[in-house]
């Protein structure tokens, strides 16, 4: 250590499993928060198709661009959370227990991934209707 001060094997480990343990906690809040989000801002733009539907186009295109950038922060945190369960599994030697090597069911990490990718598709369908709804009026009735 530059600092002259040695850490132990053990230390590292009890330290990596707190920030194991404190990313595995964040990973279920995440769905929350990006259903609030999105949600909101679909809520948002659906009030919005009546009155102001160019204010319309311009809430699900942000949400479409909130939704790809959550898919990259995602992504983020998965190589994190993955470096950490690695770096666990080295210490634990005999006794790691990992679903890494496994193909299926996909991982946490990548099932919401896939719901951001689908908020993504239908954010884009909202622009595209409101788009339709603002140069092409409905017919009356």
């Amino acid at each position: 250590m530059p600092d002259g001060k040695d850490v132990s094997v053990n230390e590292i480990y009890k330290e990596q499993y707190a920030h194991f343990r404190a990313m595995n906690e964040i990973l279920y809040k995440i769905p929350p928060l990006f259903a609030v989000a999105i949600g909101g801002l679909w809520y948002f733009a659906a009030s919005q198709l009546k009155s102001d539907r160019l204010i319309a186009v311009g809430i699900f295109l942000f949400a479409a661009i909130v939704s790809v950038c959550s898919v990259f922060i995602m992504t983020r945190f998965s190589l994190a959370f993955s470096r950490y369960i690695g770096n666990l599994n080295k210490l634990d030697g005999d006794y790691a227990v990992s679903l890494k090597d496994m193909t299926r069911p996909p991982s946490t990490v990548k099932i919401i991934q896939f719901l951001l990718w689908a908020a993504t598709v239908i954010s884009l369908a909202g622009v595209i209707y409101a788009v339709v709804l603002l140069f092409c009026p409905p017919f009356p009735s």
